[in-house]
């Protein structure tokens, strides 16, 4: 409650001077009415004292009573729009939480798709590299502060053109709406970039900051979870081939649409990492995890 004790901004106030105003005005109407009905057969003078008592009291109760009221009415609307922000944005990054960022950009999934020429739009999965690291040998107050320069970083170079939400622990996500493959790789690129040089300077001594990122460029209409699968589909094929780096792909480009190229991306990974592993594949006997070594 510490923000509702910083004072009514001047909106708030304003409002609570015409809502005074405006109830203590009404109180004193119907008073004087009231009054005049009853009071009139009684004569001038009766009447012109009751006039006067039916005027000044209402005044001196319904001023403090309103203003009290206003004053209330606007704190429990400002508790109210900081609960709205509680349950939408991550509370460390900023970010939109996963439930809001999944809600919003699955709704501009909708309206695209009535649309007869949709957007081509791109979403950006990004996993801090061996986050798992800094944690134990520095400390989850230093794995806080990677944590916050990630989301930083991810602002300044998305700025307004697209939505940012942590999906939750060190993985991001960034949905441009409106997008082509040079300006999201660039963005992309450039987010990397600016982890990457601020990594080191995140914890004195602390292992470097790196961020992989997948990204799926296409065109509606499509389904969130599809784009999503194959989003991360990428950003699990740069933790693969060697981290700290970009996979972009677009997958208007391959045919038979987006739930085919869903499975030919899963094919293909899985064939790729056959070959790579291959050669110990009597040793390890299973497939390697996709979240080990994140």
């Amino acid at each position: 409650m510490k923000s509702l004790e910083q004072g009514l901004d001047r909106r708030a106030i304003i409002w609570i001077m015409n809502w005074t105003f405006s109830g203590t005005a009404g109180c004193t109407a119907v008073a004087l009415l009231i009054t005049y009905y009853y009071i009139a057969p009684f004569g001038g003078e009766v009447m012109a004292t009751s006039m006067r008592l039916a005027l000044f009291i209402p005044l001196l109760l319904a001023i403090p009573l309103f203003a009290f009221i206003g004053i209330k009415l606007q704190q429990l609307a400002r508790a109210n729009d900081l609960l709205t922000l509680a349950s939408r944005y991550d509370g460390l990054t900023g970010c939109l939480n996963r439930a809001a960022f999944t809600s919003d950009v699955t709704a501009f999934f909708a309206e695209q798709d009535r649309k007869p020429f949709p957007a081509t739009s791109a979403l950006m999965v990004l996993d801090a590299d061996h986050f798992k690291r800094i944690n134990d040998h520095h400390g989850h107050l230093a794995g806080d502060q990677a944590l916050v320069a990630i989301a930083t970083e991810m602002r300044t170079a998305v700025g307004d053109s697209g939505l940012i939400g942590r999906l939750g622990g060190e993985e991001f996500a960034v949905f441009v709406p409106y997008a082509s493959p040079e300006t999201i790789g660039a963005m992309a690129e450039r987010i990397r970039l600016a982890v990457a040089e601020r990594g080191q300077a995140i914890a004195p001594g602390a292992d470097p900051v790196t961020v992989s990122v997948g990204v799926a460029l296409f065109t509606f209409p499509a389904h969130y979870e599809d784009i999503f699968k194959i989003a991360d589909d990428q950003l699990y094929l740069a933790k693969n081939t060697g981290r700290n780096r970009v996979c972009l792909i677009e997958y208007a480009r391959l045919p038979g649409g987006i739930r085919a190229m869903a499975a030919q991306l899963r094919e293909g990974i899985s064939g790729a990492f056959t070959d790579v592993f291959g050669n110990g594949g009597d040793d390890l006997g299973e497939e390697p995890s996709r979240v080990a070594g994140r």
